[in-house]
């Protein structure tokens, strides 16, 4: 697997360790890995299990620190989705929404293609809009 990493050659000759971050694909069902740590040390995977469908599918390493974990919503039951949600109100949470607006709402820039909706902002500093046409 080929990771992207954006750093510089200083940086990385004035190192002996590079810290990376690596993102897997999305799987269902990953058991297979037992964690350690928590609270302000952060979660870290202490064991993968030899032969476990994280061992197979996963390019997990002993001792990666796992900063979060997206769950994707197609195909859950609600009650299931509640549940997710409801545990994770004490715990600091990102979302990523897909809202559809009027065509009106959303300009594009001639010179620089970047896209702009009408509406509330979104209240980091992140937004990506994907452009697709949605029939009536």
């Amino acid at each position: 697997m080929e990771t992207n990493v954006k750093i510089t050659e200083e940086k990385l000759r004035a190192s002996e360790m590079v810290e990376v971050i690596v993102e897997t694909e999305a799987q269902a069902g990953m058991s297979g890995i037992s964690i350690s740590g928590g609270g302000r040390d952060g979660l870290f995977v202490s064991e993968i299990l030899k032969d476990s469908p994280a061992a197979k599918n996963l390019t997990l390493l002993e001792g990666d620190q796992i900063i979060s974990a997206r769950v994707f919503f197609e195909n859950i039951k609600y009650e299931d989705a509640l549940k997710i949600l409801q545990y994770a109100e004490h715990y600091k949470v990102s979302y990523c929404l897909k809202r559809t607006v009027p065509s009106g709402d959303v300009t594009v820039s001639p010179s620089s293609g970047s896209v702009e909706v009408k509406g509330p902002k979104a209240k980091m500093p992140k937004m990506i809009c994907r452009l697709g046409m949605k029939s009536a």
